[in-house]
């Protein structure tokens, strides 16, 4: 009963997002754990985006699909379903996405071992005295979540974020010790970090040259600058590399001049991510049936045509002024306030283009009144001239506050 219950509900999402779509099912090929390939389907279903690339993910032993699934804005387990069927066979989560994990439990054990599961652990569990116990303990929480026994690999959630602590944050020797007896005891498959903080950087190489990681999961798109060190140095450590927050098309701006002859803004931002190089796989948060199609269709596409390349020349031309870039540091030390101004930022994006206005209310109000951006009306504006890119900071600071604040 529950089985036809789960179908049931399966059905009535996929027939809301897109009517008429007919589940289509696929299988694992093999023991290297390649996910087949796209099955040729009778009818309409004939038509639908499959992934048509797998890429090896650094030295795990999996291939994955180029794209991949971030669920952070998931609402039923039936997307999820819809993916697996394009081909998609890697869904990161993480304890900070509201219920998401839950979510993707759903799903389990049915649909186990058709994919590889990262989840991250929540940021504020990792400090200089964090034990191998609490970690532990928080792994074990996130796997009775996820119905499963165990995930493929487990992330640091938000490394390269001041606000959490600096280097000793992971220096911490209790990091590796908890994630190698988690390898023994099979919870995990690998471990690793993910960050879109300021000191992004400089945290992925010290993780790089002092640990035995198996993931990195920067913030990375066509405006981000100065990874490429950091890629390439986990490319030659077989350390996987798993881009994300690669479609700054999130935001809201009328980009509809570039979305012209039926291909869209992020379809060709998504193909500039895939032709870069030492990147595995791109994780893409999908909200709807529409967004899996959209971005699966351009999957194993690197050719970029003149047309594309205006429409990512126009894009920046959008965003450029407007886009607070993952890693950039340029303003962190400018306010003598201490106003965390990426934090802030970040609130209002989730408030603004997330929906999800009451926890970025909640996250702010946490923030001592002292180092919230009302005292930013009153203010020189020193991080607005600090600004490599000429953004308004100070500006997007206010407005932060006159949304967020209680």
């Amino acid at each position: 009963m529950d089985r036809d219950r789960k179908e049931i509900s399966r059905r009535s999402f996929l027939g809301r997002g897109m009517a008429g779509i007919v589940g289509a099912g696929i299988g694992i090929a093999g023991a290297d754990k390649v996910l087949g390939s796209p099955l040729m389907q009778e009818g309409k279903e004939a038509a639908k985006p499959q992934i048509l690339e797998y890429r090896p993910l650094g030295s795990t032993g999996w291939k994955v699909s180029d794209i991949s699934f971030g669920n952070a804005r998931m609402q039923e387990p039936g997307q999820l379903e819809y993916a697996i069927e394009r081909g998609i066979n890697y869904v990161d989560t993480a304890r900070q996405y509201f219920d998401m994990e839950v979510v993707v439990g759903k799903i389990f054990p049915a649909k186990r071992d058709k994919l590889y599961v990262t989840t991250k652990l929540e940021p504020e569990l990792f400090t200089a005295e964090t034990t191998v116990k609490q970690i532990t303990t928080a792994l074990e929480e996130s796997l009775g979540r996820l119905n499963t026994d165990h995930v493929d690999c487990c992330l640091i959630h938000s490394v390269g974020d001041p606000n959490l602590g600096g280097l000793e944050r992971i220096q911490n020797p209790a990091i590796p010790e908890a994630f190698e007896k988690a390898k023994k005891a099979g919870k995990i498959l690998g471990w690793g970090a993910s960050s879109h903080g300021p000191k992004m950087i400089e945290e992925f190489n010290w993780l790089l040259d002092n640990t035995d990681l198996d993931m990195i999961m920067p913030g990375m798109n066509f405006l981000t600058k100065g990874l490429e060190p950091v890629l390439t140095k986990a490319k030659k450590k077989g350390v996987a590399v798993v881009a994300m927050k690669s479609l700054s098309a999130a935001r809201k701006i009328d980009y509809s001049e570039y979305m012209k002859d039926g291909r869209t803004a992020r379809q060709a931002l998504t193909k500039w991510m895939l032709a870069q190089p030492n990147i595995d796989t791109i994780c893409i948060s999908m909200g709807t049936i529409e967004d899996i199609d959209e971005l699966v269709a351009v999957s194993g596409r690197t050719d970029m045509s003149m047309k594309e390349r205006n429409v990512l020349e126009g894009y920046c031309g959008l965003l450029g002024s407007d886009y607070c870039r993952p890693g950039c540091d340029g303003c962190f030390d400018s306010c003598p306030k201490d106003v965390p101004v990426h934090d802030i930022l970040r609130y209002r994006l989730y408030f603004n283009n997330y929906g999800r206005e009451k926890y970025a209310m909640s996250r702010y109000a946490k923030l001592p009144e002292s180092r919230q951006a009302g005292q930013c009306a009153s203010c020189a504006g020193l991080c607005t001239s600090s600004c490599p890119y000429g953004i308004d900071i100070r500006s997007k600071l206010i407005r932060a506050h006159d949304e967020l604040a209680v």
